[in-house]
C-alpha cells in the first residue's frame, strides 16, 4: 500500500522521477500525434524598389566566317557590275548621240564642201569653154554657118522680107558661102556692129530668132545649173 507525498515534500530526485513516470505514462496512454512534415520555406518576395536590377549585358560579337566573307565578296561584286553596267549603258547611249550629231555635222560639213567644190569646178569649166569656144570662132570662123542655116529654117517667108542680122567680120564669109541659097528666099544680109562675132539673127515681120553668141551660151549654162554670162573680150 502505497501512502502518498506531498510534493512539496519530495526530494529532488522523487520530483524527477515522478515526473519522468507521469510523463512515460501519459506518453504510453496518450501517443503524441505523429510529426508533420517539415514546410518548405517560401520565397520571399523581395520588392521592385528595394532588388537590385542587374545590368543588361552586351551580346557577344559574332566574327563572320570565310563562307560569310566571301558571299559579301560576291554580292559587293554583283552589286558594283550591275552599277557599272547601267551606268556604262548611259555613258554609251549618250556617246552615241554626241557621235551620230558629230557625223551628221561632219556630213552637211562635207556637202557644203562638195557643193562649193562643184560648184568651182562648173564655174571653171565654163569658163574654159568660154575661151575654148571664142578661140575656135576666131580660128574657124565657118563654125557660124550651121548656126544661120537653122535660124533661117525657123521662119518660112511667105511674104516681107527677112533679115540676117550677122557681124561684119561674119558677113562675107556667110554671103560667099550661103549668098545664092539665101537670095533664093529673098533674104537680105545686114552688117550689125552689135552682134558678137559667131551669132546672129533672124527677123521677119514681128517674129524673131535669137541665135546671138550671148544668148546660145546662157542657154546651155542654165542647163547645167548656172547662170554665167558669156565673157566677152
Amino acid at each position: 500500500m502505497s501512502h502518498w507525498i506531498p510534493k512539496e515534500k519530495m526530494t529532488a530526485y522523487q520530483r524527477w522521477e515522478v515526473a519522468a513516470f507521469d510523463e512515460e505514462q501519459r506518453a504510453t496512454v496518450n501517443p503524441p500525434p505523429p510529426a508533420e512534415p517539415p514546410v518548405a520555406e517560401q520565397p520571399i518576395d523581395v520588392p521592385v524598389e528595394s532588388a537590385s536590377v542587374p545590368q543588361e549585358q552586351e551580346p557577344p560579337v559574332v566574327l563572320p566566317t570565310a563562307e560569310d566573307i566571301e558571299r559579301m565578296h560576291q554580292e559587293a561584286h554583283a552589286a558594283g557590275h550591275a552599277a557599272g553596267y547601267a551606268e556604262g549603258m548611259v555613258a554609251g547611249k549618250a556617246a552615241a548621240v554626241k557621235i551620230a550629231a558629230l557625223m551628221d555635222s561632219l556630213q552637211q560639213a562635207l556637202a557644203a564642201i562638195d557643193q562649193g567644190v562643184a560648184d568651182q569646178l562648173l564655174a571653171l569649166a565654163i569658163e574654159i569653154a568660154n575661151q575654148v569656144l571664142r578661140q575656135s570662132l576666131r580660128v574657124q570662123p565657118e563654125l557660124l554657118l550651121p548656126v544661120v542655116r537653122e535660124a533661117v529654117t525657123v521662119l518660112h517667108p511667105h511674104h516681107g522680107q527677112p533679115l540676117l542680122f550677122v557681124h561684119p567680120d561674119d558677113a562675107a564669109l556667110v554671103r560667099s558661102q550661103l549668098g545664092d541659097q539665101l537670095a533664093h528666099s529673098n533674104w537680105r544680109i545686114v552688117d550689125d556692129k552689135a552682134l558678137s562675132a559667131g551669132g546672129c539673127r533672124v527677123e521677119l515681120g514681128a517674129s524673131e530668132v535669137d541665135a546671138t553668141l550671148e544668148t546660145r551660151w546662157r542657154r546651155v549654162t542654165e542647163s547645167i545649173g548656172s547662170s554665167q554670162e558669156w565673157l566677152k573680150p
